[in-house]
């Protein structure tokens, strides 16, 4: 018989891959609540885990991308994502450009929003992100 943890023994990699799409990236979210819950259920957890105490990498395009540095290296639990990503697309989607600049949404209100959940989480909007988040085993 093997001492080996159940994380130890089971076989291949746990991957999120994450799609863009704007404010799409809500039901996403939900949806992934939704996995996460079912988890706690299933491997009868006291707390719903974090999707980075889960997934061994998380990884997205565009607003995917987004979601997954909240979700990977910034450890945000599903609820608190959804909160952040509320809010912040609230605040990059609703000012569109004039038809004649390049792009639909503004830049800068994308930059100020997420500095804002950076500081926030990661204590400040200047904090590296390629370093090793701690106590995750979870690539982003």
């Amino acid at each position: 018989m093997s001492n080996k943890s159940s994380d130890e023994s089971r076989e291949g990699l746990r991957l999120l891959a994450l799609d863009g799409g704007g404010i799409r990236g809500l039901s996403e979210l939900v949806i992934l609540g939704e996995i996460m819950d079912r988890i706690k259920a299933t491997d009868n957890l006291p707390d719903t885990p974090r999707p980075c105490e889960y997934f061994d990498l998380i990884g997205g395009t565009s607003t995917g991308g987004l979601i997954a540095i909240m979700l990977g290296r910034l450890g945000m639990t599903v609820q608190e994502a959804i909160e952040a990503y509320t809010k912040f697309a609230g605040h990059v989607f609703t000012e569109k450009k004039w038809a004649v600049q390049d792009g639909t949404f503004k830049a800068t209100r994308l930059q100020e929003a997420i500095q804002e959940i950076v500081e926030k989480h990661a204590g400040s909007e200047n904090a590296r992100m390629r370093d090793d988040p701690p106590l995750t085993r979870c690539k982003t």
